[in-house]
Parts: C-alpha cells; structure tokens; sequence
C-alpha cells in the first residue's frame, strides 16, 4: 500500500485503519503489557562495568590480592561459550539471549553477592554457567541437571556451586526471571505488521532471519546492556526492512510509519538511531554488510557464535571459550 505524503486525508485514513486494525488485535495488548513490564525498575540494567572499573583502581591501589574485576572481554568469552553449548546441544539461541538478561539484571542489583561476583572472574564465570543452566530450565523442553553443568566447567564448580548461585540469583532478582526478550519484541511486531502491511512470506522470512542473526550478535556487546528489549528488537527489524533488496524505498517508509503506530516510539529519534548504526556495525564486523535504501542484496553468513568484535569499544576479537578458567 503506498500513501502520498502530501495527501493528508489519506493519511489520516491509514493511521484510523491501522489503529482499528490494532485496537482489535490481543496481540497489540499483549504488547503493551510487555513495554510495560519492561518499564518497571526490576527489569532494567544499570552500567555495572563503571563499578568494576571503579573499584579496580582501588584494589589496585590498595594491593588487593585475588581479587580481579570482570571487564567486556569476561562477558565476551562466556557468551560465546553459552552459544557453543547451545549449538551443540541444539537448542533454541534464544535461550543465550535470556541468559544473559538475567545475569546482567543480577549483577546490576544492590545485592552483596552480585558485587563479588563484578569483583571475581571466577565467580562472574560460575554465574554466567549458572544462569545458561537456569535459562535451559525455563524455557527448552530438555531436562539438565547442576551435576551437567559442573562436569563442564571441567572441575572448577560443583553441583553445589551452581546450586548455590542459582538461589543467589533468583533472591536478587526476587524471582522476576519471566521479562520480555528481545525475541520475544521481535515475534510480536512480526505478527502485527504481517496484519496490517502486505509483505510476501519470502520477504517475511528473509527479514525474520536478518533479525534474528541482529539480536544474536547483539548478546554479546555490552553497548546493549542498559538498552531496552523493545528497542534493540525494532532496531533490528528497521534495518531488515530498509536494506531489503525486496522493498522498496516507498514501502519502506510507509512501514517506518506503521511500526511507529504499533511501537509508539519515535522510530527517527537518536536513541533508536544509535542501536540501528550499531547493529549494522555488528552485521559489518561480521562479514555481513547492508546498506539502506539500496537495492544490492546483503550476503547472510552466519557464524556458529555470533559476537561483535572488531574495531568497537567495550569489544574484543574472536573470544573463545575454549578453557574456561583462562580469562
């Protein structure tokens, strides 16, 4: 459907359509508990890295032995070892994705265990396993057990260990582990744009595969962190839609407008801007380049591991977590 931008009334009707379309769509209210749930205080993420940063020039100073403090190449490598094992165990990535939600909710707490763990590399390596082991149990159909997870860590933690921080985690974040995903945002604004624009099911699931290799690669960059779900999620599905060799520049635009009625959200303001530019960086580090507003088709290759690493702060190059107790 195009729509002159100089044909006000035109205008006008789409935006009724849509917001009629919307108004009975239980997935427009379901979306909207979900910026709301993700709205609350429990859900956000504060910047838990500056504490590290912070308190690594006191120990320093004060020659504090065993203690190190995580920085971005820490939670570099146990992402990439979270997906590595989710591959290999052929399960859902998503699971990596809520993984890491709830451990960067844990270490953004007040609570006294989760600044040990910002302190220790070794603890901040048992949390990461811990939290892979509770996303495992919450969301895939396969049943694992603490005594798996410490056969992984190759002796380091036992099954009481893992057990242990897992009730840390779970008091800390006193039990609020359902929050909105990014994939979760995503699936929803699918759903609701499929309803009210006309999109072809081979562009659909091109753009859905963009998206979902976007909100992969961003797991791993710590930028992310204190980012919204909702945003990163529409991000992702912007720059699908506009690098799109399918679509054109006119239809672009007119989604730009709907996405905007379904998000309510300034789609062009610089927040939404910056997660954009920094996805494409991600996609381009990656081996994946696109352009917007171009017609040349974008090469997808996904890598088994995907995280953003070259040439970017709070990133580091190819983090393999091949010996888990190497830092």
């Amino acid at each position: 459907m195009n729509v002159s931008p100089s044909n006000v009334t035109d205008v006008k009707l789409e935006c009724r359509r849509i917001d009629e379309c919307l108004g009975t769509c239980e997935a427009y209210s379901q979306l909207k508990v979900m910026n709301e749930q993700e709205a609350l205080p429990a859900y956000a993420c504060a910047d838990y890295l500056a504490y590290a940063d912070a308190m690594d020039g006191f120990l320093a100073q004060a020659s504090t032995a065993n203690s190190e403090p995580i920085d971005p190449e820490c939670r570099v490598r146990m992402v990439e070892w979270c997906f590595q094992v989710i591959d290999f165990a052929k399960l859902g990535r998503e699971t990596v994705s809520l993984a890491m939600s709830l451990l960067d909710r844990y270490l953004s707490t007040a609570c006294a265990d989760a600044r040990e763990v910002i302190l220790s590399r070794q603890k901040y390596q048992l949390a990461s396993m811990t939290v892979l082991f509770l996303a495992i149990k919450m969301s895939e159909k396969t049943l694992v057990n603490a005594s798996v997870f410490a056969e992984l860590s190759r002796g380091s933690y036992t099954a009481t260990d893992i057990l242990s921080m897992e009730n840390s985690i779970l008091q800390a974040l006193k039990w609020r582990v359902n929050g909105p995903t990014t994939h979760s945002f995503l699936r929803y604004y699918a759903k609701l744009s499929s309803e009210v624009e006309d999109l072809s099911l081979v562009t659909k699931y091109s753009l859905t595969d963009l998206c979902i290799f976007q909100l992969d690669l961003s797991v791993g960059d710590y930028f992310f962190c204190q980012k919204k779900p909702s945003s990163i999620a529409i991000a992702a599905l912007m720059n699908a839609v506009q690098s799109s060799p399918e679509i054109s520049i006119m239809e672009s635009e007119q989604f730009t407008k709907t996405m905007q009625q379904i998000c309510e959200v300034d789609l062009y303001s610089p927040e939404i801007q910056s997660v954009m530019s920094r996805l494409r960086m991600l996609l381009n580090n990656n081996g994946v380049e696109i352009k917007l507003h171009n017609k040349q088709t974008c090469s997808l290759q996904r890598r088994m591991s995907p995280v953003c690493i070259i040439g970017m702060p709070n990133t580091v190059s190819d983090a393999s977590m091949t010996d888990h107790s190497d830092f």
